[in-house]
């Protein structure tokens, strides 16, 4: 092969890939957004959103102390490796809108058994 033929075919290449990665990244982001809107449409979450790895979970200020966030934590890290989030933080509404201080309630890993 010549090399302007073999360049124009690897050009051609890369091309294609970035065309399936920015799709494969188009339909992460859809799916991330529908399942962040499933979590906020429950009555007791404020808002959710996934950052670096993390799903930051704010709770409604009224019913975030009597929250079971382990079995909360349990039942979303079974989507964990679909969505693309290692950590669940669940953070304290309460003093974000007293005080605009970012707290912690809680932190869960999710990881399967054996990794």
């Amino acid at each position: 092969m010549k090399p302007g033929v073999i360049s124009h075919f690897v050009a051609g290449f890369i091309a294609v890939f970035m065309i399936a990665s920015a799709d494969t990244a188009l339909a992460e982001s859809k799916a991330q957004k529908a399942f962040l809107e499933s979590i906020k449409a429950v009555s007791t979450i404020d808002d959710a959103h996934i950052s670096e790895g993390a799903l930051v979970i704010w709770p409604s200020p009224p019913v975030q102390g009597a929250l079971d966030y382990d079995v909360m934590a349990e039942k979303l890290c079974l989507e964990y490796k679909t969505y693309g989030y290692l950590v669940i933080w669940f953070m304290d509404s309460s003093k974000y809108r007293r005080s605009k201080e970012m707290a912690m309630l809680q932190s869960h890993v999710c990881l399967e058994d054996g990794q």
